[in-house]
């Protein structure tokens, strides 16, 4: 397996039988851990990053990443899986971190200041202030994913992004939610990421509200192993 620089490396036995590795690429601000899950050989020609939570009050794509654990990966095919990128907000049920930031406003990109902590889409004194928006840039740079998939809630669509529309096409009809565009936000992960990696796609999907059955996290996780090897 790749190296994960400055990360503490734990070996997993997965229900198939294979052995994943789950590494600590981060902390949050109280300092609970942010780990990833990698699955499958990392010399696969498709990259893909699953990320079950940002706002620590729309988790409900962690079921998909549970899901995805459990599941035998198709050939060539490199996954990893994130539960939580904002473990303090989950803890406390708020969508930002403890410093009352929201994460998903915390990237460069585009990014606009203003407002106060604790405010719905305050992003901070300043770009990547945060622990857990520096772990998910410093992750992001040194492994460069090909399709980057953010679970949301509680717009029940996927958004459309400018590239690649193929890709999220295919997603949102494997799972029957609605492409649409949304608008352009200002210091999000998705933004920065496709900006910052124009030849990749990273987009959201905004899950309905409330908890996820195990009937719809198994189609959003076929989806994901669909779409994974589609660039």
């Amino acid at each position: 397996m790749k190296r994960i620089s400055t990360c503490v490396l734990l070996c997993l036995i997965v229900a198939d039988g294979a052995t994943a590795a789950r590494s600590r690429i981060g902390r949050s601000v109280e300092g609970r851990p942010i780990h990833v899950r990698e699955f499958g050989e990392p010399s696969s020609n498709h990259k893909v990053l699953v990320v079950g939570c940002i706002h620590g009050n729309e988790c409900a794509g962690k079921a998909v990443i549970r899901t995805l654990r459990r599941m035998h990966l198709p050939a060539d095919l490199h996954l990893w899986l994130v539960d939580d990128f904002n473990p303090d907000g989950s803890t406390a049920g708020t969508r930002q971190n403890s410093r009352g930031i929201d994460l998903n406003r915390n990237f460069s990109y585009q990014w606009r200041g203003g407002g106060e902590p604790g405010d719905t889409y305050y992003p901070g004194p300043r770009p990547f202030s945060e622990p857990e928006s520096r772990a998910v840039r410093d992750f992001v740079v040194e492994h460069r994913p090909d399709i980057t998939i953010w679970y949301h809630q509680q717009m029940s669509l996927v958004v459309k992004m400018p590239k690649h529309r193929a890709v999220q096409r295919r997603y949102a009809r494997l799972v029957d939610l609605p492409l649409k565009d949304i608008g352009k936000l200002h210091g999000t992960a998705t933004r920065w990421q496709n900006h910052r990696f124009p030849g990749h796609i990273s987009f959201v999907v905004e899950l309905p509200g409330g908890a996820m059955s195990s009937r719809s996290a198994r189609r959003h996780a076929r989806a994901v192993l669909e779409v994974g090897r589609m660039l």
